[in-house]
Formats: structure tokens, C-alpha cells, sequence
């Protein structure tokens, strides 16, 4: 009977060893939360960011660093309050290991002091308004992928200057931050290059109806328009600027939010000719856009937003960080520095990124005039704006 004992110490092992193997092959999924507006004038928005992210993670089965992945949606709604309350529960309650979030300024500046005290890394994905990644509030757990509301709007205005006839022009914008700030920032670098702005007019956001401000565009004189709108309100702009006479006489230029390719199908000919600036169209032809434009075509029958394309980076940059990491999450400060680090190792759609010393992306930006190919409507790329970055445009304001 002297084989018992070894017997037992076998049966031991068999147990043991699959239990060890079972443990290792089951560790928690790792938890990327989600902040963004689901309802609301900009719900759009949210949505299609999430799309973007949603559309990435099954391009990796849903897992990286060999753990699984599991997205925790919260609605801000667009407000700050709402945001400050659903951040808390994502991070207190619901654990999670990573933000993606949000669409609107106000949220992100008011999430931004918990989210540096709290040491949990954020990407930004659509959020652009200047002051988050400027030297008094950047932080080091705040990583931003789309272009500030000056990175884009300030080299158009020299671009338009330079490029077009227009030297009187009348900006218009949503009053609040991200539109006065790209109003601002445009004005600025048209000016600087010698233009005159009219008159700056501001609608608040939503606004019902904008007959009453394009009446006052239409009674200036002016070579072209400059607009900054977003959501349900640039639809009624577009269509209320077609509907009073001015899209045959008044040029209408913007930033991309204004005719974003999710919006087309809905503005249809009102949108035609309008020419916008933004760090991504589905139109652009590159090896790495014309593959992501054909997937997401396959899966979702449309194809990708400016926002699908900034949750796909979201994405990007996450499965690029969790793969460096073997999946491991339990240190933050490794997880934030592995994101910083994945930028130039991924191939964005819209071409190669990279982060400045505040965490903010340096991207190129493209000018672009929707125009008809077939029955579609498209962003067509007219121009490139190479890698601009936040901080070319400081000289004016971050004194």
C-alpha cells in the first residue's frame, strides 16, 4: 500500500495545477468607462463615440493584454453637475480602470479637478475647449485626442486669408464654451493675417430657431461666413441659412461639427459647398482610412463620423496600453504612461498621431468642401494643415 501516498500526491497535482491554470484564465475584465451624453441636443455625438470604441474592441474579440473588456455607459447629458455625479459612480462604485469622456467643454472642465485627485487616466476624446490641457490645468491623467477648439479654427484663419478672397467675414457661433472659443480663435488668426471680422454672433445652444440670427447675418456686408455649430443646432443652422437666400451669396465656411458626415444624409443639398476644417473625413484616402471606412462600412452600413473615428482611437490607445501591460491595471501610473507611450505605436485613420508635454494630441487637420460623389454626400479633402498643435495659437491668448 506504499503507492497511496504517491497516488494521493498525484491526484493532488491534477487538481491543483488546473485549478492554478483556471485562476490565471479568469482574471476580473478590465472596465473602461464610458461618459458621455446619450440624450440631448449633442446625444449624436456621444453615440457615434461610443460606436467608434464599440466598433475597435470586437476588432480585438473584446480582450486585451488576455483579459476581457467591459464598457460601463454613463449619460452626462451634456451637463456639469450631471457629469460631477456619474464620474463618482463610475470610479467609486463601479471600479473602473480607465474613462473615455466627454463630448461637452463644461463637463470636462468640471470633472477635471476629481479626475487629477483621484489619479485614474482619462481620454478625451471629443471634449476641445482650450483651458483642459493649457499649462494651469493640464494633467498628467488626462490625455485629449481631438484637436483644441484653437488647434483647428486658428490655422483656418490664416488658411482662409492665404487661400480664399474673403477679407471681410462674419463669425457665428453656440454660446457657450467650445463655441465662443473657436469663434475666438478664428477671429484671432484672421485678423492677424489681416482680415476684418464684422460682427461676432452668438445663439444659445439649442436654439429652436435661427431666422432670427441668420436675418441679422443677411444684413451685414460681408464676403463669407464662419460658423461654429454642433448636433440638432447645426442642422436647423444649415437649413435655415439655405432657406434665407444666403447659401448663393454669403460662402459658408466652418469648423467640421457643422456638416460632420454623420449629419449629411439629414442636411442633404443645404450642406452643399460648405467648406470646414477638422481633423477627419471619411473621404480621406489614405491605406489606413480606406480599410477602417470599409469595415465599419461592412458592419454598420454608414460610414464613420468624426466621432466614430475619435472613440476608434480612444480604442486604439487603451488595446495598445493593455497589451504593453500584459493586462495588468492595478498600477495607474503605468497604465497612464502606457497610453502616452501607445500613441505613436498605433495607425490612426486619420494618420499618425502624437502627444505634446500636456497630454494633448499633435495631429494634422484637414480643409474639406461637401461635396456630391455618386448619392453620397462627402467631406472631400481640399487641403492639409500638417501637424498642428495647441500651442502655436497661445501667443495670442495664454499670455
Amino acid at each position: 500500500m506504499r503507492w497511496l501516498p504517491r497516488l494521493a500526491l498525484a491526484l493532488t497535482a491534477l487538481l491543483v495545477l488546473p485549478a492554478a491554470a483556471i485562476g490565471q484564465g479568469t482574471r476580473p475584465p478590465i472596465k473602461i468607462g464610458l461618459l458621455l451624453p446619450y440624450t440631448g441636443v449633442i446625444a449624436v455625438n456621444g453615440q457615434e463615440t461610443t460606436r467608434g470604441i464599440e466598433f475597435f474592441l470586437s476588432k480585438i474579440g473584446n480582450k486585451a493584454g488576455g483579459r476581457e473588456i467591459q464598457l460601463l455607459k454613463e449619460d452626462d447629458e451634456a451637463k456639469p453637475d450631471v457629469g460631477q455625479t456619474k464620474i463618482r459612480k463610475l470610479v467609486e462604485r463601479d471600479k473602473v480602470d480607465v474613462l473615455v469622456g466627454p463630448v461637452h467643454s463644461g463637463v470636462a472642465l468640471a470633472i477635471r479637478d476629481y479626475v487629477h485627485a483621484q489619479g485614474i487616466p482619462l481620454i478625451v476624446p471629443v471634449a476641445f475647449t482650450r483651458d483642459l490641457t493649457a499649462p494651469a490645468k493640464a494633467s498628467p491623467w488626462i490625455f485629449r485626442v481631438v484637436e483644441t477648439s484653437d488647434q483647428g479654427n486658428f490655422p483656418m484663419g490664416t488658411w482662409v486669408f492665404k487661400k480664399t478672397p474673403y477679407r471681410k467675414m462674419v463669425v457665428i457661433a453656440s454660446d457657450f464654451v467650445a463655441g465662443r472659443h473657436s469663434a475666438e480663435a478664428f477671429t484671432a488668426a484672421f485678423k492677424a493675417a489681416g482680415g476684418e471680422v464684422v460682427k461676432e454672433i452668438y445663439a444659445p445652444l439649442n436654439t429652436p430657431d435661427f431666422a432670427p440670427y441668420v436675418a441679422q447675418v443677411a444684413a451685414l456686408s460681408a464676403d463669407a461666413v464662419y460658423a461654429w455649430f454642433a448636433g440638432a443646432d447645426s442642422i436647423r443652422f444649415v437649413r435655415a441659412y439655405k432657406e434665407y437666400g444666403l447659401a448663393g451669396k454669403l460662402p459658408l465656411l466652418a469648423y467640421n461639427t457643422l456638416v460632420d458626415d454623420v449629419l449629411l444624409p439629414t442636411l442633404g443639398d443645404a450642406a452643399l459647398g460648405v467648406v470646414s476644417v477638422g481633423h477627419y473625413s471619411a473621404a480621406l484616402d489614405t491605406p489606413e482610412n480606406r480599410a477602417f471606412v470599409r469595415e465599419y462600412e461592412a458592419k454598420y452600413n454608414a460610414w464613420p463620423t468624426r466621432y466614430a473615428e475619435l472613440g476608434y482611437v480612444s480604442g486604439q490607445l487603451i488595446g495598445a496600453a493593455l497589451e504593453t501591460l500584459k493586462g495588468e491595471t492595478g498600477d495607474r501610473a503605468a497604465v497612464r504612461d502606457a497610453i502616452r507611450n501607445a500613441a505613436t505605436a498605433i495607425h490612426p485613420p486619420r494618420g499618425p498621431i502624437r502627444f505634446d508635454r500636456y497630454q494633448q494630441v499633435v495631429t494634422d487637420v484637414y480643409v474639406m468642401r461637401v461635396e456630391r460623389q455618386g448619392n453620397r454626400l462627402v467631406n472631400a479633402i481640399v487641403d492639409r494643415i500638417p501637424g498642428t498643435s495647441q500651442e502655436e495659437s497661445w501667443k495670442w491668448w495664454n499670455k
